[in-house]
């Protein structure tokens, strides 16, 4: 069960997987890959189609660039050394962006593990303030170590949030995605151009895809404004002037939306905002429970611990993305549910306590009073 849902499938080539369990060679050549997608299949039309249109942009962008701007600037004289810093860095910008295209696609998001601490038989003891507060009263008296609060998000009525499809509970800033039929951790979005869920443990893999797209679309229109304006009076084919209007174009329009995009999502990572986190703020209007921490922990909360390598697709951040701390007196909204809860139970417990301290009756001024 960790080898199949894991982002590597352990193999071997006798069919038969190193746990003893049948391969992925059993009976086709084929991997299982399934990741936070549960009882689902991932690679459906639906889900292929938008991806391939994505590569088929990059590639349809990429080529226009490179057959009617850089080997141009290559194979002149006088600009050769122009066209040399141009390859490198239109290169290198693609470089990045296909490598973090394809790990937003092929890494997990994280989903609920199937522990027993958040499955539905053991959590009651563990799911709130209040019910831990019980949890804890219980353990110690039997002599155990009392439960740690695992979450600061609950409902209205003291109880955790609890997922009716996955039978599990949630975790802080954790929702239920129907597409991939899996709870995922501190989930932004669902994003069908990768086929994926954009959570804890690849949003920094899909901020980074969206910066170097936006900024690969913009050098572009930057580097071929030239050329796109020398085909005004420059003799060539109807078909090359037509590519080269398209490939601005298509660079423009691309550049400006994924410029916004990127904008609004360096927003929310400075806010400690998920986008929705966002939405819902903005529907209901609550302020809620805040995790922000300040811009350089918001910014390490996406993009990982080392400033060196926040712009490089690996290091992601640490933890386990299950639990997460609040900032200052909103992480006590949990605990004035707690208070609401001990007002409401103390007449009750005074009653019980009353009772099971009162003499025993044994005449009758006593029966009668």
């Amino acid at each position: 069960a960790v080898f199949r849902h894991s982002p590597l499938c352990v193999f071997s080539f006798s069919g038969e997987s190193f746990l003893g369990s049948p391969g992925p060679f059993s009976s086709h050549v084929l991997i299982e890959y399934k990741m936070a997608f549960k009882s689902c299949e991932r690679w459906t039309i639906s889900n292929v189609l938008p991806v391939l249109f994505v590569i088929g942009l990059i590639f349809t962008i990429w080529s226009i660039h490179v057959r009617y701007h850089l080997l141009q600037l290559l194979l002149s004289k006088e600009q050769h050394s122009l066209g040399l810093v141009e390859t490198v860095i239109s290169q290198l910008l693609l470089l990045h962006l296909v490598i973090c295209f394809f790990r937003a696609v092929r890494t997990d998001p994280g989903s609920v593990p199937e522990t027993e601490e958040w499955m539905e038989e053991i959590l009651p003891a563990f799911s709130s303030p209040v019910t831990t507060r019980r949890a804890g009263q219980r353990a110690s008296r039997a002599g155990r170590e009392e439960p740690k609060l695992l979450c600061n998000e609950v409902k209205h009525n003291g109880d955790r949030r609890f997922c009716q499809k996955c039978v599990q509970y949630k975790p802080d800033r954790c929702h239920h995605c129907r597409v991939c039929n899996s709870c995922i951790l501190r989930m932004d979005h669902h994003c069908p151009w990768i086929a994926n869920c954009v959570g804890f443990k690849n949003h920094k893999y899909f901020f980074l895809l969206v910066l170097y797209s936006g900024a690969n679309c913009c050098f572009i229109v930057l580097s071929m404004w030239p050329t796109a304006c020398s085909i005004a009076e420059e003799e060539m084919h109807p078909h090359d002037r037509f590519a080269i209007i398209f490939g601005m174009t298509l660079s423009a329009i691309m550049g400006s939306l994924l410029s916004v995009f990127w904008a609004f999502h360096t927003w929310l990572m400075l806010k400690a905002w998920t986008t929705i986190e966002f939405c819902e703020k903005r529907s209901t209007g609550a302020v809620g429970i805040s995790y922000d921490h300040g811009l350089y922990e918001n910014i390490r909360a996406v993009l990982g611990p080392n400033p060196f390598l926040w712009l490089l697709p690996c290091s992601p951040p640490l933890g386990d993305g299950l639990v997460f701390q609040a900032r200052g007196a909103q992480a006590s909204l949990g605990e004035s549910l707690l208070r609401e809860k001990q007002q409401e139970e103390e007449p009750e417990k005074a009653v019980g306590v009353k009772e099971a301290m009162s003499p025993e009756v044994t005449g009758k001024k006593e029966a009668a009073a």
